[in-house]
Protein backbone atom coordinates (compact mmCIF):
# COMPACT_ATOMS: atom_id res chain seq x y z
CA UNK A 1 0.00 0.00 0.00
CA UNK A 2 1.28 2.96 -1.30
CA UNK A 3 1.79 6.21 1.51
CA UNK A 4 -1.06 7.86 -0.52
CA UNK A 5 -3.60 5.02 -0.34
CA UNK A 6 -2.53 4.97 3.22
CA UNK A 7 -3.15 8.56 4.03
CA UNK A 8 -6.37 8.77 2.29
CA UNK A 9 -7.77 6.03 4.21
CA UNK A 10 -6.60 7.54 7.91
CA UNK A 11 -8.25 10.52 6.45
CA UNK A 12 -11.74 8.79 5.76
CA UNK A 13 -11.53 7.66 9.34
CA UNK A 14 -11.57 11.17 10.73
CA UNK A 15 -14.73 12.52 11.46
CA UNK A 16 -14.74 16.49 11.03
CA UNK A 17 -17.13 18.47 13.75
CA UNK A 18 -17.60 22.23 14.38
CA UNK A 19 -16.43 24.02 17.54
CA UNK A 20 -19.99 24.76 18.41
CA UNK A 21 -20.27 20.87 18.68
CA UNK A 22 -17.39 19.92 20.46
CA UNK A 23 -18.06 22.80 23.05
CA UNK A 24 -21.77 21.81 23.58
CA UNK A 25 -20.10 17.67 24.14
CA UNK A 26 -17.92 19.14 26.64
CA UNK A 27 -20.40 21.20 28.71
CA UNK A 28 -22.99 17.93 28.34
CA UNK A 29 -19.59 15.88 30.13
CA UNK A 30 -18.85 18.68 32.53
CA UNK A 31 -22.61 19.09 33.63
CA UNK A 32 -23.52 15.36 34.13
CA UNK A 33 -20.27 15.63 36.71
CA UNK A 34 -21.61 18.62 38.42
CA UNK A 35 -24.78 17.53 38.76
CA UNK A 36 -24.13 15.92 41.85
CA UNK A 37 -23.97 18.41 45.06
CA UNK A 38 -21.07 17.66 47.74
CA UNK A 39 -21.15 20.06 50.55
CA UNK A 40 -19.84 16.96 52.61
CA UNK A 41 -23.04 16.64 54.87
CA UNK A 42 -25.02 13.59 53.36
CA UNK A 43 -28.28 14.58 54.45
CA UNK A 44 -27.83 17.98 52.91
CA UNK A 45 -26.60 16.51 49.74
CA UNK A 46 -29.32 14.05 49.61
CA UNK A 47 -32.05 16.57 49.23
CA UNK A 48 -30.04 19.08 47.09
CA UNK A 49 -29.23 15.90 44.67
CA UNK A 50 -32.96 14.88 44.63
CA UNK A 51 -33.63 18.33 43.16
CA UNK A 52 -30.92 18.87 41.15
CA UNK A 53 -31.27 15.20 39.42
CA UNK A 54 -35.13 16.30 38.75
CA UNK A 55 -33.99 18.02 35.96
CA UNK A 56 -36.74 20.85 37.40
CA UNK A 57 -35.17 23.71 35.37
CA UNK A 58 -35.63 25.04 31.67
CA UNK A 59 -32.62 24.01 29.66
CA UNK A 60 -31.85 26.48 26.82
CA UNK A 61 -30.08 26.04 23.94
CA UNK A 62 -29.42 29.20 22.69
CA UNK A 63 -25.50 29.33 22.12
CA UNK A 64 -25.38 32.81 21.11
CA UNK A 65 -26.58 34.06 25.02
CA UNK A 66 -24.10 32.08 26.53
CA UNK A 67 -23.57 33.69 29.69
CA UNK A 68 -27.60 33.64 30.66
CA UNK A 69 -28.39 29.93 29.23
CA UNK A 70 -25.50 29.15 31.29
CA UNK A 71 -27.26 30.03 34.41
CA UNK A 72 -30.38 28.59 32.91
CA UNK A 73 -29.34 24.81 31.94
CA UNK A 74 -27.50 23.86 35.08
CA UNK A 75 -28.07 26.13 37.79
CA UNK A 76 -26.02 25.04 41.02
CA UNK A 77 -28.72 24.54 44.13
CA UNK A 78 -29.69 27.37 46.66
CA UNK A 79 -29.86 26.13 50.45
CA UNK A 80 -31.88 28.45 52.50
CA UNK A 81 -31.99 27.67 55.98
CA UNK A 82 -35.20 29.36 58.15
CA UNK A 83 -34.96 29.54 61.86
CA UNK A 84 -38.48 28.54 63.21
CA UNK A 85 -37.79 29.83 66.73
CA UNK A 86 -34.93 31.90 68.44
CA UNK A 87 -31.76 29.89 69.08
CA UNK A 88 -33.10 27.37 66.84
CA UNK A 89 -29.63 26.30 65.81
CA UNK A 90 -29.38 27.49 62.15
CA UNK A 91 -26.30 29.16 62.81
CA UNK A 92 -24.89 26.50 64.23
CA UNK A 93 -25.67 23.84 61.32
CA UNK A 94 -24.03 26.68 58.58
CA UNK A 95 -20.92 26.43 61.19
CA UNK A 96 -20.63 22.73 60.39
CA UNK A 97 -21.51 23.05 56.60
CA UNK A 98 -18.99 25.97 56.36
CA UNK A 99 -16.36 24.04 58.28
CA UNK A 100 -16.97 20.82 55.60
CA UNK A 101 -16.59 23.07 52.79
CA UNK A 102 -12.98 24.07 54.08
CA UNK A 103 -11.47 21.35 55.69
CA UNK A 104 -9.59 19.20 53.56
CA UNK A 105 -10.70 15.86 52.59
CA UNK A 106 -8.51 13.89 53.95
CA UNK A 107 -5.83 14.51 57.13
CA UNK A 108 -3.44 11.64 58.59
CA UNK A 109 -4.95 9.20 56.44
CA UNK A 110 -8.44 9.72 57.91
CA UNK A 111 -11.51 10.78 55.52
CA UNK A 112 -12.92 14.45 56.78
CA UNK A 113 -15.83 14.94 54.28
CA UNK A 114 -14.48 17.88 53.18
CA UNK A 115 -13.68 19.89 49.85
CA UNK A 116 -11.06 21.99 50.51
CA UNK A 117 -12.41 24.72 49.04
CA UNK A 118 -12.97 28.35 49.46
CA UNK A 119 -16.03 30.10 51.21
CA UNK A 120 -17.17 33.45 50.82
CA UNK A 121 -19.31 34.82 53.59
CA UNK A 122 -21.64 37.59 53.82
CA UNK A 123 -22.35 38.24 57.15
CA UNK A 124 -25.21 41.05 57.26
CA UNK A 125 -25.61 40.77 60.82
CA UNK A 126 -22.37 41.51 61.60
CA UNK A 127 -23.24 38.21 64.39
CA UNK A 128 -20.45 35.33 63.03
CA UNK A 129 -18.16 33.81 65.21
CA UNK A 130 -14.80 32.89 63.89
CA UNK A 131 -13.97 31.19 67.44
CA UNK A 132 -16.76 29.48 67.03
CA UNK A 133 -16.04 28.78 63.66
CA UNK A 134 -13.18 26.96 64.40
CA UNK A 135 -14.06 24.68 67.59
CA UNK A 136 -16.64 23.34 65.49
CA UNK A 137 -13.65 22.34 62.88
CA UNK A 138 -11.66 21.14 65.36
CA UNK A 139 -14.14 18.79 67.10
CA UNK A 140 -15.03 17.55 63.68
CA UNK A 141 -11.94 16.37 62.65
CA UNK A 142 -11.06 14.92 66.62
CA UNK A 143 -14.23 12.89 66.16
CA UNK A 144 -13.44 11.56 63.07
CA UNK A 145 -10.12 10.49 63.95
CA UNK A 146 -11.03 9.03 67.19
CA UNK A 147 -13.46 6.85 65.09
CA UNK A 148 -10.63 5.31 63.44
CA UNK A 149 -8.55 5.13 66.18
CA UNK A 150 -5.70 7.45 64.85
CA UNK A 151 -4.05 9.86 67.05
CA UNK A 152 -2.87 13.55 66.60
CA UNK A 153 -2.21 16.56 68.50
CA UNK A 154 -4.06 18.55 69.34
CA UNK A 155 -1.88 21.57 68.52
CA UNK A 156 -1.43 20.06 64.65
CA UNK A 157 -4.72 19.82 64.34
CA UNK A 158 -5.45 23.27 65.16
CA UNK A 159 -2.85 24.36 62.78
CA UNK A 160 -4.18 22.41 59.99
CA UNK A 161 -7.84 23.94 60.83
CA UNK A 162 -6.32 27.68 60.91
CA UNK A 163 -4.69 27.09 57.53
CA UNK A 164 -8.12 25.94 55.96
CA UNK A 165 -9.61 29.12 57.54
CA UNK A 166 -7.21 31.28 55.76
CA UNK A 167 -9.54 30.48 52.71
CA UNK A 168 -12.54 31.94 54.36
CA UNK A 169 -13.50 35.39 53.19
CA UNK A 170 -15.36 37.62 55.75
CA UNK A 171 -17.73 40.69 54.25
CA UNK A 172 -20.24 42.74 56.10
CA UNK A 173 -21.78 45.46 54.36
CA UNK A 174 -24.24 46.99 56.74
CA UNK A 175 -27.06 47.98 53.96
CA UNK A 176 -28.44 46.09 50.76
CA UNK A 177 -27.05 48.47 48.80
CA UNK A 178 -23.31 47.58 49.66
CA UNK A 179 -25.04 43.98 49.03
CA UNK A 180 -25.19 44.68 45.85
CA UNK A 181 -22.07 46.46 45.81
CA UNK A 182 -19.83 43.76 47.06
CA UNK A 183 -21.53 41.10 45.26
CA UNK A 184 -21.02 42.77 41.89
CA UNK A 185 -17.20 43.52 42.91
CA UNK A 186 -16.38 39.70 44.24
CA UNK A 187 -15.13 38.44 40.61
CA UNK A 188 -12.66 41.01 41.01
CA UNK A 189 -11.89 40.88 44.55
CA UNK A 190 -11.36 37.05 43.67
CA UNK A 191 -9.61 36.95 40.19
CA UNK A 192 -6.70 39.34 42.49
CA UNK A 193 -4.30 36.98 43.26
CA UNK A 194 -2.39 39.58 45.86
CA UNK A 195 -5.31 39.97 47.94
CA UNK A 196 -5.31 36.70 49.09
CA UNK A 197 -4.07 32.94 49.16
CA UNK A 198 -7.16 31.21 47.61
CA UNK A 199 -6.06 31.77 44.10
CA UNK A 200 -5.60 28.09 43.69
CA UNK A 201 -8.70 26.81 45.26
CA UNK A 202 -12.43 26.80 43.96
CA UNK A 203 -15.45 28.55 45.57
CA UNK A 204 -16.93 25.85 46.85
CA UNK A 205 -19.60 28.19 48.11
CA UNK A 206 -21.42 31.83 49.10
CA UNK A 207 -23.15 32.97 51.96
CA UNK A 208 -25.62 34.98 52.94
CA UNK A 209 -25.89 34.65 56.49
CA UNK A 210 -29.42 36.51 57.24
CA UNK A 211 -30.74 37.60 54.55
CA UNK A 212 -33.37 39.26 55.70
CA UNK A 213 -31.22 41.33 57.45
CA UNK A 214 -32.15 44.26 55.95
CA UNK A 215 -35.54 43.35 55.45
CA UNK A 216 -37.45 46.56 57.79
CA UNK A 217 -34.60 48.76 56.96
CA UNK A 218 -35.66 48.59 53.21
CA UNK A 219 -39.31 48.62 54.03
CA UNK A 220 -38.99 51.66 56.41
CA UNK A 221 -37.65 53.19 53.08
CA UNK A 222 -39.79 52.12 50.50
CA UNK A 223 -42.58 53.66 52.45
CA UNK A 224 -40.53 57.37 53.43
CA UNK A 225 -39.97 56.85 49.28
CA UNK A 226 -43.76 56.37 48.35
CA UNK A 227 -45.05 58.71 50.59
CA UNK A 228 -42.51 61.91 49.33
CA UNK A 229 -43.41 60.54 45.65
CA UNK A 230 -47.08 59.44 45.56
CA UNK A 231 -47.03 61.26 41.97
CA UNK A 232 -44.59 58.92 40.63
CA UNK A 233 -45.57 55.79 38.99
CA UNK A 234 -45.56 52.38 41.19
CA UNK A 235 -42.97 49.53 40.05
CA UNK A 236 -43.40 46.96 42.64
CA UNK A 237 -41.91 48.74 45.55
CA UNK A 238 -37.85 49.25 46.58
CA UNK A 239 -37.79 45.80 48.87
CA UNK A 240 -38.58 43.28 45.63
CA UNK A 241 -36.82 45.40 43.16
CA UNK A 242 -33.36 45.03 45.60
CA UNK A 243 -34.06 41.07 46.02
CA UNK A 244 -34.34 40.86 42.49
CA UNK A 245 -30.91 42.73 42.16
CA UNK A 246 -29.89 40.47 44.57
CA UNK A 247 -30.59 37.42 42.64
CA UNK A 248 -29.32 38.43 39.75
CA UNK A 249 -26.35 38.98 40.91
CA UNK A 250 -26.15 35.36 42.62
CA UNK A 251 -26.85 33.98 39.81
CA UNK A 252 -24.16 35.85 37.70
CA UNK A 253 -21.76 34.24 40.84
CA UNK A 254 -23.02 31.01 40.21
CA UNK A 255 -22.49 30.93 37.11
CA UNK A 256 -19.38 32.39 37.06
CA UNK A 257 -17.90 30.29 40.01
CA UNK A 258 -20.01 26.79 39.80
CA UNK A 259 -20.49 27.15 43.26
CA UNK A 260 -23.58 26.47 45.76
CA UNK A 261 -25.45 29.64 47.59
CA UNK A 262 -26.36 28.75 51.53
CA UNK A 263 -28.78 31.33 52.99
CA UNK A 264 -30.28 31.45 56.30
CA UNK A 265 -33.19 33.51 57.76
CA UNK A 266 -35.63 34.15 60.31
CA UNK A 267 -39.36 32.79 60.35
CA UNK A 268 -41.99 35.70 61.23
CA UNK A 269 -44.84 32.68 61.65
CA UNK A 270 -45.01 29.69 63.17
CA UNK A 271 -44.00 26.57 61.71
CA UNK A 272 -47.95 24.40 60.72
CA UNK A 273 -48.10 20.66 59.81
CA UNK A 274 -50.16 19.00 57.14
CA UNK A 275 -50.69 15.83 55.55
CA UNK A 276 -49.37 15.14 52.11
CA UNK A 277 -50.48 11.73 50.64
CA UNK A 278 -50.74 10.27 54.61
CA UNK A 279 -47.50 11.85 55.66
CA UNK A 280 -47.44 14.49 57.94
CA UNK A 281 -44.89 17.61 56.77
CA UNK A 282 -43.93 21.11 58.36
CA UNK A 283 -45.03 23.79 56.07
CA UNK A 284 -43.27 27.33 56.97
CA UNK A 285 -44.69 30.28 54.79
CA UNK A 286 -41.91 32.94 53.46
CA UNK A 287 -42.23 36.68 54.31
CA UNK A 288 -39.71 37.29 51.68
CA UNK A 289 -40.23 38.63 48.09
CA UNK A 290 -41.31 35.77 45.29
CA UNK A 291 -38.04 36.46 43.76
CA UNK A 292 -36.14 35.24 46.31
CA UNK A 293 -38.43 32.41 47.20
CA UNK A 294 -38.39 31.16 43.55
CA UNK A 295 -34.59 31.31 43.57
CA UNK A 296 -34.22 28.63 46.80
CA UNK A 297 -33.76 25.02 45.33
CA UNK A 298 -34.44 23.68 49.08
CA UNK A 299 -35.73 25.22 52.29
CA UNK A 300 -34.48 23.81 55.52
CA UNK A 301 -37.16 24.74 58.74
CA UNK A 302 -34.23 24.29 61.89
CA UNK A 303 -35.49 24.70 65.28
CA UNK A 304 -35.04 22.67 68.12
CA UNK A 305 -36.65 19.43 68.40
CA UNK A 306 -39.97 19.94 70.83
CA UNK A 307 -40.46 17.62 73.89
CA UNK A 308 -44.28 16.62 74.40
CA UNK A 309 -45.91 17.55 77.21
CA UNK A 310 -47.11 15.73 80.15
CA UNK A 311 -50.71 14.65 79.53
CA UNK A 312 -53.12 16.49 82.34
CA UNK A 313 -53.65 14.03 85.43
CA UNK A 314 -51.20 11.89 85.10
CA UNK A 315 -49.16 12.26 87.94
CA UNK A 316 -47.78 8.97 88.71
CA UNK A 317 -46.04 8.56 84.75
CA UNK A 318 -45.44 12.16 84.81
CA UNK A 319 -43.13 11.24 87.68
CA UNK A 320 -41.62 8.09 85.89
CA UNK A 321 -40.98 9.42 82.96
CA UNK A 322 -39.20 12.81 84.63
CA UNK A 323 -36.00 11.34 84.12
CA UNK A 324 -36.31 10.76 80.59
CA UNK A 325 -37.64 14.08 79.65
CA UNK A 326 -34.97 15.56 81.55
CA UNK A 327 -32.58 13.45 79.74
CA UNK A 328 -33.81 14.20 76.29
CA UNK A 329 -33.76 18.00 77.28
CA UNK A 330 -30.22 17.74 78.10
CA UNK A 331 -29.19 15.94 74.84
CA UNK A 332 -29.78 19.42 72.75
CA UNK A 333 -31.35 17.95 70.06
CA UNK A 334 -32.46 19.66 67.14
CA UNK A 335 -34.21 19.02 63.81
CA UNK A 336 -33.96 20.36 60.22
CA UNK A 337 -36.49 19.02 58.10
CA UNK A 338 -38.07 20.11 54.65
CA UNK A 339 -40.32 22.85 53.87
CA UNK A 340 -42.94 21.52 51.97
CA UNK A 341 -44.80 24.58 51.31
CA UNK A 342 -44.33 25.22 48.05
CA UNK A 343 -44.13 21.60 46.99
CA UNK A 344 -46.94 21.48 44.51
CA UNK A 345 -44.60 23.13 41.86
CA UNK A 346 -42.39 20.18 42.34
CA UNK A 347 -41.89 17.51 39.69
CA UNK A 348 -43.51 14.59 40.74
CA UNK A 349 -40.35 12.03 40.15
CA UNK A 350 -38.77 14.50 42.95
CA UNK A 351 -42.07 13.99 45.32
CA UNK A 352 -41.12 10.44 45.19
CA UNK A 353 -37.57 10.52 45.80
CA UNK A 354 -38.54 12.90 49.17
CA UNK A 355 -40.81 10.92 50.33
CA UNK A 356 -38.87 7.65 49.99
CA UNK A 357 -36.73 9.56 52.56
CA UNK A 358 -35.85 8.86 56.43
CA UNK A 359 -38.21 11.13 58.00
CA UNK A 360 -39.61 12.70 54.70
CA UNK A 361 -35.69 14.72 53.85
CA UNK A 362 -35.73 15.71 57.47
CA UNK A 363 -32.61 14.85 59.94
CA UNK A 364 -31.79 15.45 63.43
CA UNK A 365 -28.71 17.13 64.89
CA UNK A 366 -27.04 17.59 68.49
CA UNK A 367 -25.46 21.41 69.53
CA UNK A 368 -22.63 21.48 72.22
CA UNK A 369 -20.09 23.26 73.61
CA UNK A 370 -17.92 21.92 71.45
CA UNK A 371 -19.08 21.34 68.05
CA UNK A 372 -21.79 19.79 65.71
CA UNK A 373 -23.00 16.54 66.05
CA UNK A 374 -25.23 15.06 63.36
CA UNK A 375 -24.59 11.42 64.47
CA UNK A 376 -28.29 11.57 66.32
CA UNK A 377 -30.14 8.27 66.37
CA UNK A 378 -32.96 9.78 68.68
CA UNK A 379 -36.88 9.48 67.47
CA UNK A 380 -38.24 13.07 66.91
Amino acid sequence: MSAATLGTNLLQEVKEEGLNELLHTLRSVYENQARQVHTGQANVDELLNAFASSNRYHIGHDFASASHNAIRRHPRPVLELIGATPCSGKTQLLYHLIGLSLLPSRYEDVSLGGNGTVVILLDLEIRFSLLRLEKVMVTHVQSQLDKRSETASRSSVESMVRTSLKHLHVFRPQTSLSLLATLSNLQNYLFNTVCHVSANRSVGSIILQNVDAFLWQDRLEDAEDQTHNTAAPQTGGLLPGRFRDLVAHVRRLQASLSCCVIATSSALSTTSYTRIDDQVVPVLRSHLPNSWRSFVTVRLIVQRDPVQKFPLGICAEAAAEAGQRREAVEKNVFSARLDWSESDIWREETRSVIKAMDDVGGFLFRITTSGVDLDVNIQA
